[in-house]
């Protein structure tokens, strides 16, 4: 694999260009050429194909384009481009296996197959808005399911009671609270080796990110970071700094993408294809261990209509047969929390990516735009959902997420609100009440009924 020095070097020597014509000139035509020439097709009647051969046209297809359209650095307006040969040498020498955690805590991550039988990796816990005095007891409460692999931390929305902008001292501190508030969180549940990842959501700048990555903020090289790019296939220097600040000291960078349905990829066979496209440009740019994507619809925003459960199905089917490093997948449910629709559609989109062979995370409620509105049930969920359908097939899945379409896509444009963690939990015990239980069991028992298993 060429050297993050040589990445370094081509964004400064690679073709100049504006972002736009970047966009309309070189993106845009590159997409549409390839999807046309690859025949990627997108059929509403079956969302979690069972089709290798798609599956792996997919993958020729995002490696055509990324050899065409490579990533843009936005401060040097140039493009940092690889070719084919460049781009399958880094897939072939990239990390397949992540170690996360220290001590009893510590777990083995790699790559799995469409239909496997293997248990997917359980991610739990949310990035999304939390308010300072429920923090530590969000993460001891995630901590404490202990079917969960790795978890991610709440994002600080104030401190005291001062809010902060990205860049700004606050952003900062906020940072650094959430990290100290983590670590304090885990030894509570009984778990202070369990691996923090996708550090740091509080943080938006490289500088507030690597600032509350000192070790003694309780920040370990066995936690994992996320760097993000921006949409579509660009890069910052900002982003570009963590990767040489995280890559100096070996700790494991995740490479974040958020390919939007309906914008410049076009409708779901382009932004399929775009979506894999991301994962070159996490392993030559980023440099990274683990793969997170999180795709997202322009309109409606989620992640649970059929064109986007055949985007995460496709995309992740394609980078488990041909990649197969650890990966895993981020839903936005429409609903609100505590609701059944949420959790319909929570189950549609974790059947699409544990039968298509990557990992899973809690499905956010009502688009993660709320505050504390990620609770301890949906991680419970997640877990029991990945142990208990153990070696379901995407001809299985997608019987089953039809089904469930049918209860939830008339309520996507006008969702339930639900109700948020001060309105359906004790937060002394950090239990749910009456209601929120009679609502979990209603509904694992509806879901048992469609052959959706739970452990």
């Amino acid at each position: 694999m060429i050297s993050f020095l040589e990445v370094l070097e081509r964004a400064t020597t690679g073709p100049m260009m504006s972002a736009k014509e970047y966009d309309m000139k070189l993106f845009i035509p590159a997409v549409r050429k390839v999807v046309k020439k690859y025949k990627i097709e997108f059929d509403p009647d079956n969302p979690c194909p069972c089709d290798d051969d798609l599956a792996d046209r997919v993958y020729q297809a995002a490696l055509e384009l990324y050899s065409e359209v490579g990533t843009y650095c936005t401060d040097t307006e140039r493009v940092i481009r690889f070719t084919k040969e460049e781009i399958e040498e880094a897939v072939y020498e990239c990390p397949k296996v992540v170690y996360f955690g220290e001590g009893p805590d510590r777990v083995e991550w790699h790559g799995r197959m469409p239909d496997d039988n293997q248990l997917p990796h359980c991610h739990v816990g949310s990035g999304t808005n939390t308010s300072e005095d429920v923090a530590l007891k969000m993460v001891e409460a995630y901590a404490r399911i202990t079917r969960a692999k790795t978890l991610s931390i709440p994002s600080l929305t104030t401190v005291g009671n001062l809010s902060g902008s990205s860049g700004s001292p606050m952003e900062v501190l906020a940072g650094i609270n959430m990290m100290r508030i983590a670590r304090d969180g885990l030894r509570r549940a009984g778990r202070p080796g369990m691996a923090i990842i996708d550090l740091h959501p509080s943080c938006t700048s490289g500088v507030a990110t690597i600032a509350a990555s000192n070790p003694d903020f309780g920040a370990r090289k066995s936690d994992g970071w996320i760097v993000a790019p921006q949409a579509e296939l660009k890069i910052t220097y900002d982003s570009l700094n963590q990767v040489a600040y995280f890559s100096s000291w070996g700790a494991n960078i995740g490479q974040e993408a958020g390919p939007i349905l309906g914008g410049y990829a076009g409708g779901p066979e382009g932004a399929t294809v775009l979506t894999l496209a991301y994962a070159f440009h996490g392993i030559l740019v980023i440099r990274a261990t683990y793969h997170l994507t999180y795709p997202i619809q322009m309109m409606p925003v989620c992640s649970t209509t059929p064109g986007m459960i055949f985007l995460i199905s496709t995309s992740s089917q394609a980078f488990a047969r041909n990649i197969g490093a650890p990966y895993y997948a981020l839903g936005y449910a429409s609903a609100g929390p505590a609701t059944k629709q949420y959790f319909y559609e929570a189950a549609a989109y974790l059947l699409a990516i544990q039968a298509s062979g990557i990992g899973i995370e809690d499905v956010h409620p009502n688009k993660a735009v709320g505050t504390n509105q990620a609770l301890p049930i949906d991680s419970e969920f997640t877990c029991a959902f990945g142990h208990g359908n153990i070696g379901i097939t995407r001809k299985e899945a997608n019987s089953i997420i039809k089904k469930l379409m049918e209860k939830y896509l008339s309520g996507i444009k006008h969702p339930p609100k639900g109700r948020d963690l001060y309105e359906c939990y004790d937060l002394e015990t950090m239990k749910p009440d009456d209601e929120l239980c009679g609502l979990y069991d209603e509904v694992i028992k509806e879901l048992n009924g469609y052959g959706i298993n739970f452990k």
